[in-house]
């Protein structure tokens, strides 16, 4: 587990629908790690933090900002997400 792992789901999970949408449709916290496994994107909380951190650093417009807010509210939501 990396921080780089973190930062490459950042990444591709702002621009990747079918990953975002994968994660969305799982239903176990489980499910989520797998999707994340397959695609070599295995991270901690503690990791996505700082990849939040060090990637809301480098945002030069408000824009990238927002959005890089919005994805980890919606992380941070889906990660706590009740198994169905």
């Amino acid at each position: 587990m990396t921080i780089q792992n973190a930062l490459n789901f950042i990444r591709q999970g702002q621009y990747d629908n079918d990953l975002r949408s994968r994660l969305v449709k799982a239903q176990t916290s489980q499910s989520r790690q797998k999707i994340l496994d397959q695609n070599d994107l295995v991270f901690t909380p503690e990791e996505f933090e700082e990849a939040y951190s060090l990637s809301l650093f480098k945002c030069q417009h408000q824009e990238d900002a927002d959005a890089l807010m919005a994805f980890r509210m919606w992380w941070i939501m889906l990660y706590r997400s009740p198994d169905t």
